[in-house]
């Protein structure tokens, strides 16, 4: 199979994390946390490249107060691909903390830490990591998948800005994607979902890889069980490259797997 789609897991990983909440909300003190892989193409952008990531995140909720909350965390990545490029093979470490804001349906984030990955450029490993964004769903991925009706529109809008690659420490990157689907059948708790979705990305030192568009239309079967949901499908991808203007399309095919625990507090019902 052609694989997939790290923003289609980036946006798994923020609605099974949102359906979950919903489900418990915990006390002051929380400890969540998750863990995520995909493995797929990059896209018609970086022909024939494979990309493989992986990302394990652990966080304290030590402090609450109305919808605020503050959450220290860790979080470890490894992303390799079979190209070799710079900007896809990385293993970042961040410690930090982040503020967090809940809204009604989503949330409002910021904070700042320590990157460990080495710059090539530089040889350094440490690096100031500063981050903030936004994120809302409705009729969340897990929570839709799992009702009681077979029809169901999942969707979801995220952003995040900051400094947040060692290998690029001076380079403000920032990206927004909103997905919808339209969940049209459900049989033995696998959900039938066609979708489409729509990611852009800028950078304040004109990198290619980081000033493009990316837009999906596709199909997707979904299933979630219990705090872990998978998710595999085909879709038509195109990409523009802002800079040069130039715009490929090809299909693809992926699949994406999410497990959390003790989801954060930051989510309302």
């Amino acid at each position: 199979m052609h694989k997939a789609l790290i923003v289609a897991a980036i946006s798994l990983l923020t609605s099974a994390s949102f359906a979950s909440a919903q489900e418990q909300l915990p006390s002051s003190l929380a400890f969540p946390g998750s863990f995520w892989i995909s493995a797929g193409e990059a896209g018609p952008a970086e022909p024939g490249n494979t990309v493989g990531h992986a990302s394990f995140e652990q966080g304290i909720t030590v402090f609450r107060h109305g919808p605020w909350f503050v959450t220290p965390f860790v979080n470890a990545s490894l992303v390799a691909d079979s190209r070799g490029y710079e900007w896809n093979d990385r293993n970042p470490v961040s410690v930090g903390v982040k503020l967090q804001r809940r809204t009604p349906g989503g949330v409002i984030y910021g904070g700042g830490g320590i990157m460990i990955e080495r710059n090539p450029a530089t040889g350094h490993r440490r690096h100031a990591s500063l981050f903030s964004g936004y994120w809302t769903g409705w009729q969340l991925d897990t929570s839709s998948h799992v009702g009681a009706t077979p029809f169901g529109l999942p969707g979801s809008l995220n952003f995040a800005s900051g400094l947040m690659n060692g290998r690029e420490p001076d380079n403000w990157v920032s990206w927004a994607m909103v997905q919808q689907g339209v969940r049209v059948y459900r049989h033995y708790g696998i959900a039938a979902v066609p979708y489409t979705s729509l990611q852009a990305s800028i950078d304040t030192k004109d990198r290619p890889w980081n000033n493009r568009a990316t837009a999906d239309l596709g199909f997707k079967a979904v299933r979630a069980i219990g705090g872990a949901a998978i998710e595999a499908g085909v879709a038509q991808r195109t990409q523009r490259q802002f800079q040069s203007g130039q715009q490929t399309s090809e299909p693809v095919m992926f699949v994406n797997l999410w497990v959390g625990w003790n989801p954060s507090a930051t989510l309302s019902r």
